[in-house]
């Protein structure tokens, strides 16, 4: 028998976990030096290694645990309104709140501290670690938002018994192609999960694809669509703006789309002396990158962090440098032009922005939301363009039409209102799990 042959039957007899960990070490020490170039490596991977700090084993240890977990910041805010749903419906139980990213931990630990009792970084998937957080926490239910797929921890968690439930589940044409490339060994993974609720039909049909039988998923919605928030936590004149301007943000922008915006913003301002612009970048370490930008096309620069009721220029640019604020700057607008969409594939949330009845464009590549961005299409709720010239001419058009703002603006809402409440949905399914 060839060796090569031998060393693949050895391979496959040994069990899954072994494999996993060995897999996953390689893997991290691979990537090891990127985490520490993007300064991805911090103080909380002792944590994520199994190191705690004193007063969270005895946290853990005063109650009932439902352990819900996040990997970052878009995931931490959907789950906000089920987390605080959680709270009131079980009351007799601590929500346990884990994530991956710094961002992550930080925007959970100023947003949920009074529904979560603990937040933590999540464990590493090596079999000793997982083993170690189960022990501690002793979840009574294992919630994992989207589309979070962990081996050796499902795995750990079926076999001490502990339900898990995917909620707000998705899965982009991206990780559809990958996932399928590995479904034999996926298939094992999934059916260690109780429940799939799934945000469409075209969701749930890739999960059963992947190999979960179809009782077990069930398309529910998206949670995005009910946790919003009621109100705008800031007023125009907080950014030393008089009232009367009109804002257009660009929201969770990559590379390549401010400077974009940038030109439209400078093209437009003899014609329209009252727009304002405000800059997000997805990632706030790229706020002095985008601060340049702004400097070279000769306007001025002002951070969100450094903002006071002093006037501001009217050529100024807001630089949002913080987290989590983005969602309440949407409030203040009337137009929002959604990033990653332009000159990176995938795009990003279009409900927050539409809650507050903005007028909302994005460009070409929204995969990630193909289900979300169908219904705004066919309800005419959002503009798409396919190139720099194009949002130009549509940004120049709204302000020449401030009707067409309020239209699309309405219809944006109207499409929030009308498909709201997947969070009850979910709830059902997590009352099921956890009484078993």
């Amino acid at each position: 028998m060839p060796w090569v042959t031998r060393i693949k039957m050895l391979f496959f007899k040994m069990p899954l976990t072994l494999i996993y960990d060995f897999v996953f070490l390689i893997l991290f020490v691979i990537f090891f030096p990127y985490l520490v170039f993007k300064r991805k490596w911090h103080r909380g991977f002792a944590m994520r290694w199994g190191v705690f700090p004193q007063d969270i084993p005895t946290t853990l240890k005063q109650g009932k645990n439902i352990w819900v977990h996040a990997v970052s910041v878009g995931e931490v805010l959907a789950m906000r309104g089920l987390i605080r749903a959680l709270k009131e419906r079980f009351p007799g139980y601590q929500v346990i709140m884990s994530t991956v990213t710094k961002a992550g931990y930080k925007v959970a630990a100023s947003q949920l501290q009074e529904e979560a009792s603990t937040i933590l970084y999540a464990p590493l998937d090596l079999s000793w670690i997982v083993n170690r957080y189960i022990k501690l926490i002793r979840p009574h239910i294992y919630i994992v938002a989207e589309t979070e797929i962990w081996p050796n921890l499902f795995m750990a968690l079926k076999r001490q018994g502990v339900p898990i439930i995917l909620v707000n589940g998705r899965i982009s044409d991206k990780a559809f192609k990958g996932y399928s490339r590995w479904r034999y060994f996926l298939r094992r993974i999934l059916n260690c999960v109780d429940h799939f609720c799934v945000q469409s039909q075209g969701d749930a049909q890739r999960i059963i694809h992947l190999g979960v039988d179809c009782s077990r998923v069930e398309a529910v919605g998206n949670l995005k669509f009910d946790n919003l928030p009621l109100k705008t936590e800031f007023g125009l004149r907080d950014f030393g703006f008089n009232g009367h301007e009109l804002l257009w943000i660009a929201g969770s922008t990559h590379s390549g789309e401010e400077e974009i915006v940038l030109k439209v913003f400078k093209s437009l301002l003899f014609e329209f002396p009252n727009v304002r612009l405000v800059i997000a970048p997805r990632h706030v370490e790229r706020t002095d990158e985008v601060v340049g930008l702004i400097k070279g096309f000769d306007l001025p620069a002002v951070r969100l962090s450094e903002l006071h009721s002093a006037t501001q220029k009217p050529r100024s640019v807001v630089v949002v440098d913080t987290v989590g604020h983005l969602r309440s700057l949407y409030g203040l607008s009337k137009i929002v032009f959604v990033g990653k969409s332009l000159t990176v594939q995938g795009g990003h949330n279009i409900i927050e922005p539409a809650f507050f009845a903005n007028a909302i464009v994005v460009g070409p590549h929204m995969q990630n939301f193909r289900d979300v961005m169908g219904i705004f299409l066919q309800h005419q709720a959002i503009i798409q363009v396919e190139n720099a010239n194009q949002l130009s001419v549509q940004i120049r058009r709204l302000l020449r039409h401030p009707q067409e703002i309020t239209r699309l603006g309405q219809s944006a809402r109207e499409v929030i209102q009308k498909y709201q409440g997947a969070t009850e949905k979910t709830l059902k399914v997590i009352e099921e799990l956890i009484t078993v």
